[in-house]
């Protein structure tokens, strides 16, 4: 069977689709279901990255900064910047 590695085709997923739905084994229908939920699951769970929107009028600028935490035991942070 051709197709890309890691597609639907191969491992766990591919042989429970196969065995499953196609050759109507009971026991690879509940490891499909089973597989299929774990995945929605953690497409649900992931973290949704901070997204911040807003329109700049004509003229006004962006300016975007990392700021360094200050550790006391570390020394001073400025002095990273040479």
């Amino acid at each position: 069977m051709l197709g890309p590695p890691g597609g639907s085709g191969s491992g766990l997923l591919g042989n429970a689709i196969r065995r499953g739905l196609i050759g109507r084994s009971r026991p690879w229908q509940v490891v499909l279901v089973v597989v299929a939920l774990g995945r929605v699951l953690r497409l649900v769970s992931r973290p949704r990255p901070v997204v911040l929107r807003e329109r700049l009028g004509v003229g006004e600028t962006l300016e975007v900064r990392h700021l360094v935490p200050v550790d006391p035991s570390a020394g001073n942070p400025a002095s990273l910047d040479a």
